[in-house]
């Protein structure tokens, strides 16, 4: 990767690390308020209503993913004729998704008064909290959609400072609405549209002036389908795939609404907040190195190519596993001191929660390089997942309720996530021997294991007292922060190559401004 994708890599974590971070202690303050005003049954309903629209929201179809990818090669020649007939394609097919989206919706509300049966608030705020959501949704097929552009180009920061700005404020409005208003609910709602409506304009904005040769028509979308017909093929193979990925992380809420209650559902959604959060920095630190990672597999450099995925998946995991040893031990203290210790949830459900989220945030590195090869022909891979995901979470959720349904998704990334996804990247894309990853994965994985308990056992000695206020959470915080920062990055730096030369290559960046990659 040349300097200038270097550059753009590092904006683009940068500006999305920052607008992160904002977002994350926002969403804090708006949750506080939504359950103090607004209560756990809206919050809960506002979840479920998420979840059944995004089993709809077909916006990463495989569409976004497939464009993108034939995307590169015409922006590094300058060809804006190809390109505007992609983006094009794109956005006749969206519109299409766009209205079998709408005539779904129309059907699914006929089913509100099952769906919400166990609901005791008035069922107009389900359908008026759905419509609200669907609105927002259908903007990224009608206009919104352009963006992929950016992304393509390595400008994906130009929409995080435009569209993150419009919902820091919205959110900011919100939370004051929620308090002052003496009809939050529907101040709520109305802000989520206006806070849409003003996003995708900003949007449209930031597209005419990056790209002025922009020009598309959708109503030759079709036309364009026969000139590139490798699109639709791809298309469809990652269709399975985006579809996987939407009904794994989607169902729990409804399957724990199903064993459960909404209650049950909104505290759940605490967790999710909180990990999701964490797990965007994350992304935001990492994920502006798609683009880069296709170019690389481009160049046909297989040591390269090979020695950059060990140095982004140990860095990754490093990252992940500090993150995730502090999240075990601050995350029940912290919810208590913010809601109150009647919103935690078992240690037990935490530790699986964790383990789930470890597993999907480690493997991204994976997902990249499956992308950057164009591997997505594996689709009965994604409905074995989707099989076995609903099938143990029900199963496991009827025997040990929520901790069953926790164990059930981890079951089905193991199986397909860990084991499947690594072991056909290497023999069909890397085309290098599987135990070139397996043992070295096993290796870190156990290193993972082992600072865990260590962990446990010295802040099981450390902090013994309980963390009764902000102060001794902070303190606690900074602790566990250092500690499993320092021992994970010791552990790591010692034992896996790939981390030390990430570590050399950002000591090289930072002493002589050179290429990380």
């Amino acid at each position: 990767m040349n300097e200038s994708r270097t550059s753009k890599s590092i904006k683009n974590a940068r500006v999305a690390l920052l607008y992160y971070l904002i977002q994350l202690a926002l969403s804090f303050f708006s949750r506080k308020a939504f359950f103090d005003y607004l209560g756990s049954e809206i919050l809960g309903l506002n979840t479920t209503a998420s979840n059944l629209l995004s089993f709809l929201n077909l916006a990463e179809l495989g569409i976004a993913t497939s464009i993108g990818y034939f995307l590169y090669q015409p922006l590094y020649e300058n060809d804006f004729k190809k390109i505007n007939k992609l983006i094009s394609l794109q956005g006749w097919i969206y519109r299409r998704i766009a209205y079998c989206i709408i005539a779904t919706s129309v059907v699914l509300m006929f089913f509100f008064p099952q769906i919400f049966a166990k609901s005791n608030l008035p069922l107009w705020y389900a359908y008026s909290t759905y419509i609200a959501l669907l609105f927002s949704s259908l903007l990224g097929y009608f206009v919104n959609y352009k963006q992929i552009l950016l992304s393509a180009d390595q400008k994906g920061y130009k929409v995080q400072q435009y569209v993150q700005k419009v919902t820091i404020v919205k959110t900011i409005i919100q939370i004051f609405g929620i308090i002052y208003t003496p009809f939050p609910f529907f101040f709520w709602l109305g802000m989520e549209v206006v806070g849409a409506i003003v996003a995708a304009l900003f949007l449209r904005q930031v597209l005419k002036k990056e790209y002025s040769w922009l020009n598309t028509d959708v109503a030759l979308g079709r036309k364009y389908t026969k000139e590139y017909p490798e699109v639709l093929k791809k298309t469809k193979q990652v269709f399975f795939h985006e579809v996987t990925n939407v009904i794994v992380t989607q169902s729990s809420p409804l399957i724990i609404y199903g064993f459960t209650s909404l209650t049950t559902v909104a505290l759940y959604g605490n967790y999710t907040l909180i990990v999701s959060k964490i797990g965007a920095l994350l992304c935001a630190m990492f994920n502006s190195t798609g683009a880069a990672i296709g170019n690389l597999v481009a160049s046909k450099n297989q040591e390269r190519i090979i020695k950059v995925f060990w140095e982004l998946y140990d860095s990754r995991m490093c990252f992940t596993t500090v993150v995730l040893l502090c999240l075990y031990h601050l995350t029940n203290p912290f919810i208590t001191l913010w809601l109150g210790k009647e919103y935690c949830l078992s240690n037990s459900f935490l530790l699986l929660y964790i383990l789930l989220t470890t597993v999907s945030m480690t493997c991204s590195t994976v997902d990249s390089y499956i992308s950057a090869y164009g591997l997505f022909k594996d689709i009965w891979a994604s409905v074995v997942e989707v099989i076995l995901n609903l099938g143990c979470s029900i199963l496991f959720g009827s025997l040990w309720g929520l901790n069953g349904i926790m164990l059930g998704g981890l079951t089905s990334l193991v199986l397909v996530v860990l084991c499947w996804k690594p072991y056909f990247l290497f023999s069909q894309g890397l085309k290098i021997s599987v135990w070139k990853y397996f043992y070295p994965i096993f290796l870190r994985y156990c290193c993972a294991i082992f600072l865990f308990i260590l962990t446990n056992a010295v802040f099981t000695y450390l902090f013994p007292q309980r963390i009764d206020s902000i102060n001794t959470w902070l303190k606690s915080a900074f602790y566990v922060g250092l500690f499993s920062g320092c021992l994970s990055f010791v552990s790591f730096y010692i034992l896996f190559s790939g981390f030390r030369d990430f570590i050399s290559r950002l000591a090289d960046l930072y002493n002589s401004g050179k290429s990380i990659t």
